[in-house]
């Protein structure tokens, strides 16, 4: 059985609106990602709330698996790409919504 291939991360920057992550992946994808769900929801997030500056700060970590602020604050690739997915299929469904004139 052919093993599944962990996301890698090759450069990330912050997006344009705020919480959000400019994503690009070690294939040559490109994801913008809103965090702010998961910011706002877990205490390990606390100064990323409170400062703006200190998101802005956001690098890739170690081998890609992860993007850091600080030592004690990170997101994992797995779970960036979940929600880049996420987020992309939400789009995609709204798009598709608006388009045909149906609620959601």
């Amino acid at each position: 059985m052919p093993r599944k291939a962990l996301p890698r991360i090759a450069a990330v920057s912050p997006g344009d609106e705020p919480m959000t992550l400019r994503i690009r992946w070690d294939n040559g994808d490109e994801s913008l990602v809103d965090v702010s769900g998961m910011i706002e929801s877990s205490r390990v997030y606390v100064p990323l709330r409170q400062s703006l500056e200190l998101f802005r700060q956001v690098r890739v970590g170690e081998h890609g698996t992860d993007v850091v602020w600080t030592n004690e604050i990170d997101m994992s690739a797995d779970t960036l790409r979940w929600l880049a997915q996420d987020q992309a299929g939400a789009a995609m469904t709204e798009s598709l919504a608006a388009a045909t004139g149906r609620k959601m």
